[in-house]
């Protein structure tokens, strides 16, 4: 992700720094962007709030120790945090909530996500988010609970299909990402909008609304 971020900033002529670096120059950073580990949210996080700098965490796995250290962070910088910074899972999360508006009777659903063997959790963040945004979807008639399913299989980037079936038939939705530009493209996006935002804590929806 590093790379991908670093690849899309040279296209954008816009100039990135490793926030660790002891030359860097902090009149020059708009915002940090972490895809690391659950670890590095900890080092960003207290780097962001030292230096009043917004911050953009895509990284999973984390833990309520980790997600508590964000909520006291989010009292003095914006931060915000995603799982997935693809705007085709945000539009493959309106497809299943109209679907589900327009079905009348009960439905089981699984969701399958693959990635590359390299990812460390499983299910993905993506997975779990997708399977909460089903569940406290207002009268959904999703049976619980609900399957996830994870593979892991070489050097795929990211697949999620998630599989309603009722008495009707069976109906599939399926987000695949080709590369990761999509979300290094989605986190630049949000660093530039997060930029001018109060402290406090923001989802990619937020970002995608522009409502705030």
């Amino acid at each position: 992700m590093g790379q991908a971020i670093q690849a899309q900033c040279m296209q954008l002529n816009v100039k990135v720094s490793d926030f660790q670096s002891k030359a860097i120059d902090l009149n020059d950073i708009s915002a940090v962007i972490d895809f690391s580990s659950p670890g590095g949210v900890e080092a960003c996080a207290s780097f962001c709030v030292e230096n009043k700098l917004p911050l953009i965490s895509g990284t999973t796995g984390l833990t309520d120790e980790h997600l508590g250290l964000v909520s006291t962070a989010k009292k003095s910088i914006p931060i915000l945090l995603a799982s997935n910074m693809s705007i085709g899972i945000a539009n493959l999360k309106s497809s299943i909530k109209e679907y589900l508006s327009s079905i009348s009777i009960s439905s089981k659903c699984k969701i399958i996500e693959i990635h590359h063997t390299n990812k460390k959790d499983a299910p993905s963040g993506t997975a779990i988010e997708i399977q909460r945004f089903i569940e406290n979807l207002p009268g959904s008639k999703v049976v619980s609970p609900i399957d996830i399913e994870s593979h892991r299989i070489g050097n795929i980037y990211g697949i999620h299909r998630i599989a309603f079936e009722n008495a009707e038939g069976k109906t599939t939705f399926q987000h695949v990402a080709n590369s990761r530009n999509v979300f290094a493209i989605g986190a630049l996006q949000a660093a530039k909008w997060i930029h001018s935002k109060e402290a406090g804590e923001y989802t990619f929806a937020d970002f995608l609304n522009k409502k705030l």
